[in-house]
C-alpha cells in the first residue's frame, strides 16, 4: 500500500468542500442568488440595518477566502478583485451582491480549486510544520490549511440551510 501524504489528505477534504460549494451554486434558484436574508440572530455583530447576508456574497468570501490563505503570505491580496473591486462607501452590499454572477463564481471556484491543490502538493510533508507569512495567526501551513477549511464548512453550512429555507433541494453530505 502507498502511504499518502499529508497533502493528498488535504487535497481529498478540500476537494469535497469544492463539491458542496458547487453543489449550493447550482442549486440555489436565481431569483435568491443576490437576494438579502436578514439575520436576527446577532443584532450586535452589525449596524443596524446592516444584519442582512447575501448567498452570492456568502459564496464569493469562501472562494476569496481560500485564495488568501492558499498565498504564502496576507499582502497583495485584492479583495473583491474577481468583480473589479468593492467600494463600501459608494456601493450597497446589495449592489454587490448582485454584481457577482453564478457563472463568475463557477469560473472562479475551479480556478481557486486547481490552485490551491497546486499549492498544496508543492509541499514535503516536513514542510507542513514550517511557518509562512500567515504565522502571526497560525503556527503552521499545516494549521493554516486546516483553518481555512473549516472556514469554508461553516459558510457552506450557511449556505446548506439557505437552501432548506428557500425549499430546495439540498446538498448531501460528503
Amino acid at each position: 500500500m502507498v502511504k499518502k501524504k499529508i497533502a493528498d489528505h488535504l487535497v481529498e477534504q478540500f476537494e469535497a468542500s469544492w463539491q458542496l460549494a458547487l453543489e449550493t451554486i447550482n442549486k440555489v434558484p436565481d431569483e435568491k442568488w443576490a437576494d438579502g436574508i436578514e439575520r436576527i440572530d446577532k443584532p450586535w455583530s452589525e449596524t443596524e440595518g446592516m444584519n442582512v447576508w447575501y448567498f452570492s456574497e456568502r459564496v464569493y468570501h469562501i472562494i476569496q477566502t481560500v485564495e488568501f490563505y492558499a498565498a504564502d503570505n496576507p499582502e497583495g491580496m485584492k479583495w473583491g478583485g474577481r468583480i473589479g473591486g468593492i467600494d463600501w462607501k459608494s456601493e450597497s452590499p446589495e449592489e454587490t451582491a448582485k454584481r457577482i454572477t453564478k457563472g463568475l463564481m463557477q469560473e472562479y471556484l475551479e480556478e481557486a480549486k486547481s490552485n490551491l491543490e497546486n499549492k498544496l502538493r508543492s509541499f514535503s510533508d516536513d514542510e507542513y510544520f514550517e511557518t509562512d507569512g500567515f504565522s502571526r495567526w497560525q503556527p503552521s501551513r499545516l494549521a493554516k490549511f486546516i483553518y481555512v477549511l473549516r472556514h469554508s464548512m461553516w459558510h457552506l453550512g450557511e449556505l446548506s440551510r439557505s437552501l432548506r429555507e428557500y425549499d430546495c433541494e439540498h446538498t448531501n453530505w460528503r
